[in-house]
């Protein structure tokens, strides 16, 4: 079991090298929220982290709004690559939160165009809405669980017998240690594994051999390659 997987946001101060030197090998970064907002230091961090050799992945704060735009402004922002983690993050939001159906059809369109499942981020609102209900679609997604205990009680079992990631404190509450080196209140992360091991599986999900990307996120990637 190993704690060296930070998140983060624009909000969160960081130092990179010193934060690598002090032994986090992986950050989850905020990209994106609703419809149309976008953490303005993605990009400049993102880029200089994988220099450094951390692995890397981003996440998309929810909201109630609509699922299509929401997805359009995560893929079109984050333009994730294979080898990074994509993250639904389905908590409260300042407006209407998204619904379980949302999630559903959240995930589903992300799996269409990038041909791979999201990771899912949750805590109280992803326990209440699943309650004790399955869900054949969330179960294709790895839980990235949020619980601030001594133990992470309360996974729906029955979409997900244990978590893959498990959010134990928010830098503030929770289990110690609550302080990462370089860093501002940043979220850490336990993994049931070793170093080597979440190398290997990151980013949790993969494109299955031969699979495309859809028109969607296709049109994004090649506008990109027309930028440069």
């Amino acid at each position: 079991m190993i704690n060296t997987i930070i998140d983060i946001y624009h909000g969160n101060s960081i130092d990179l090298e010193e934060c690598f030197a002090g032994g986090i090998i992986a950050i989850i970064h905020k990209a994106t929220q609703g419809a149309s907002i976008r953490d303005s230091k993605y990009h400049e961090r993102r880029e200089r982290a994988k220099e450094l050799g951390f692995l890397w992945g981003a996440y998309h704060f929810s909201t109630g709004g609509s699922v299509s735009d929401q997805v359009e402004n995560f893929l079109a922002y984050a333009r994730p690559e294979d080898d990074e983690l994509i993250s639904l993050d389905w908590e409260p939001s300042d407006g209407p939160d998204m619904t379980l159906d949302q999630a559903n059809h959240f995930v589903q369109m992300v799996k269409d165009e990038t041909g791979r499942w999201p990771v899912i981020y949750g805590g109280n609102l992803l326990r209440e809405s699943i309650g004790h209900n399955p869900d054949s679609t969330l179960s294709n997604c790895p839980l990235w669980y949020a619980r601030f205990a001594n133990s992470p009680v309360g996974i729906p079992t029955q979409v997900w017998p244990t978590y893959t990631l498990w959010q134990y404190t928010d830098g503030d509450v929770g289990p110690q240690p609550h302080e990462t080196p370089g860093t501002s209140g940043a979220d850490r992360n336990i993994f049931q594994g070793t170093t080597q091991q979440v190398k290997e599986l990151w980013p949790f999900t993969r494109r299955e051999e031969g699979a495309t990307h859809g028109a969607g996120f296709a049109h994004i990637l090649n506008s990109e390659e027309e930028e440069r």
